[in-house]
């Protein structure tokens, strides 16, 4: 475990204007706030900025469209960078005209935004096909310490690239692989491995936790799937199959069609969806003083009156104003 002094870190805010310049603006932004979601591949960074004179005109003339921006902290270790990315939106209000709206995001972004086609023959490894995507998208490959596979052949028709890599480790990990995310950092981008972060940060309630929330639901619970084949003569779906998963919390049952799937495969999908929606919605919750090093993928310890283990971080949001940040956990 490793101590850290939250309340003597120190935040950097840098933007390169078009002619290579450097601005600071931390003492100027009125917010400073990063997520990374479970869903998403990038990190968004918000900013609220005055709007104050800059050179004979407004600092909102000079931060346009994409102006790159670093984020830096400092917790006794020396600057370290936390974001880089680009000015993706921009708002200004015209009437009180006194501060700017910034949404950031860090070059993986693009890759959520971007459809491609790739195919790749069996016998392919993860790294390989994760190496081409990222490089054939002009985006550098940082640190490889995820899951290497054999893949038998994968097909990706019009997908966006950021579904193609998440569905790549998905494969990777259902062949046998450690669970594994792909991530930004110093403009590359890292493929490792959940829960690697050689550094484990402690958080209980008696010291630096400040809220925690444990909650399950049955929402989203499918515990029967019923396959369905061609239509009889009179237009009923004939039922191929059933796939039943743990019924004891009640019959909530989904509808798939073969199509053109084998009864075999359709079999595995349907297997595939109860193993991911069969069991009660977990989501678990801590609330802290913020800790800028703390990423999606990292393995923390947590203690509170009803929880206590280790924990893999799924999303995060920090803010570097109210120096806080909330973590939605799962159990390691």
């Amino acid at each position: 475990m490793v101590s850290v002094d939250l309340s003597k870190i120190s935040y950097y805010l840098i933007a390169v204007l078009s002619d290579g310049r450097q601005v600071h603006l931390e003492n100027v932004a009125e917010n400073i706030a990063w997520e990374e979601n479970e869903k998403e591949l990038a990190v968004r960074l918000n900013l609220t900025i005055r709007d104050i004179p800059f050179e004979g005109g407004r600092l909102s003339q000079a931060l346009a469209l994409c102006t790159i921006v670093y984020l830096f902290a400092d917790w006794g270790a020396g600057q370290q960078e936390i974001f880089r990315g680009t000015v993706w939106e921009w708002e200004h209000s015209r009437i009180a005209g006194d501060s700017i709206v910034l949404t950031c995001y860090d070059l993986l972004f693009y890759l959520q935004k971007s459809t491609d086609s790739k195919y790749y023959a069996k016998g392919k490894t993860t790294q390989s096909i994760m190496s081409d995507i990222l490089t054939s998208w002009n985006v550098p490959v940082g640190e490889y310490s995820g899951a290497n596979v054999t893949h038998q052949k994968i097909l990706y028709k019009s997908k966006t690239i950021s579904a193609m890599l998440t569905e790549t480790l998905d494969d990777a990990k259902k062949l046998g692989g450690a669970k594994s995310i792909i991530r930004a950092n110093k403009g590359k981008a890292d493929v490792v491995k959940q829960g690697g972060n050689p550094d484990i940060y402690a958080f209980t309630a008696d010291t630096n936790l400040t809220a925690s929330k444990d909650k399950f639901s049955m929402t989203n619970l499918v515990t029967r799937v019923v396959i369905t084949g061609k239509d009889d003569s009179e237009g009923r779906p004939k039922v191929e199959a059933t796939v039943d998963g743990d019924v004891e919390y009640g019959i909530l049952q989904s509808v798939k069609a073969a199509g053109s799937s084998s009864l075999a495969d359709a079999k595995k999908e349907a297997q595939e969806l109860i193993e991911e929606k069969g069991k009660p919605e977990r989501t678990i919750t801590f609330q802290s003083p913020d800790f800028p090093l703390i990423r999606k993928g990292d393995r923390i310890h947590a203690k509170t009156d009803g929880l206590s283990g280790f924990f893999y971080v799924l999303g995060i949001t920090h803010n570097a104003t109210t120096m806080t940040m909330q973590m939605e956990v799962e159990p390691a």
